[in-house]
């Protein structure tokens, strides 16, 4: 009888220290496999950054050379672009926001044109433009448009598509050295179009940069964008206002 016990006992010590044994195994495996990926996250990490600082030198490269276009390294390229030239979108404005462009010194645009339309978060919205054209002598016009005759502006043209408002042909003389459009009512999508066969001077230099770090079978990129005014100029805030004592004063 004794014999017959101590067999199950050692049988029941037996399944307990396979039990045992597994238990630990799976954990191995687990901090094992936890480990690797910890490590990977680690490693796509560093890659980025790694890719990040790329670009950045990318950029820099273009902005230390203003006279090239380009760029090429073995971890990075970098491109410059003018915007602005054929059309202007400015993407969504808020209300009481403006969008200036500049024609420079000697205008020889003859017209110009603005589409504009709600925004996509409120369909409903029925904005109103602002346009102040700016001569270099100072001298400021005014044209005021509206969605759908709500403050007794100028009726916006019906068209269809994404800016299914239109303000006709505005002329321009050759004084005219700014246009600023301001949106009123609600928020907007603005398109700016010169005369047909003109064109804009360019209104914003932009550089993209792209930084690359091989990985194993796979290549980590890291993209950068930087825009600047192609005129240096200031916010159109301050053509009516002082910066003083950390204010605005009107």
């Amino acid at each position: 009888m004794n014999k017959i016990n101590n067999r199950e006992d050692k049988g029941q010590v037996a399944l307990i220290l396979v039990l045992i044994t597994t238990v630990v195994s799976a954990l191995a495996v687990s901090l094992a496999s936890r480990s690797t990926v910890d490590t990977k996250i680690q490693q796509t990490e560093a890659e980025g950054v790694q890719a990040l600082l790329f670009a950045q030198s990318g950029l820099e490269q273009l902005i230390l050379n203003p006279n090239e276009s380009a760029v090429q390294d073995t971890n990075y390229s970098a491109t410059k672009s003018d915007s602005g030239i054929d059309s202007l979108e400015t993407g969504l404005m808020e209300t009481g926001s403006s969008v200036e462009l500049t024609l420079g010194t000697v205008n020889s645009l003859s017209s110009f044109s603005v589409y504009w339309g709600p925004d996509d978060g409120n369909p409903s919205g029925k904005p109103a433009i602002f346009i102040s054209l700016i001569e270099k002598t100072g001298k400021i016009s005014d044209k005021a448009f509206d969605y759908d005759n709500l403050n007794n502006f100028t009726a916006g043209k019906v068209v269809s598509g994404v800016y299914p408002r239109w303000t006709d042909t505005i002329g321009l003389n050759s004084n005219v050295s700014k246009i600023r459009i301001t949106v009123l009512g609600s928020s907007a999508l603005l398109k700016v179009i010169p005369a047909e066969g003109e064109a804009f001077p360019s209104q914003l230099k932009s550089i993209k940069s792209i930084g690359s770090v091989s990985s194993d079978n796979n290549i980590v990129k890291y993209g950068l964008q930087y825009d600047e005014s192609a005129f240096d100029t200031v916010p159109s805030v301050f053509d009516y206002a002082l910066f003083s004592g950390g204010q605005i004063v009107q």
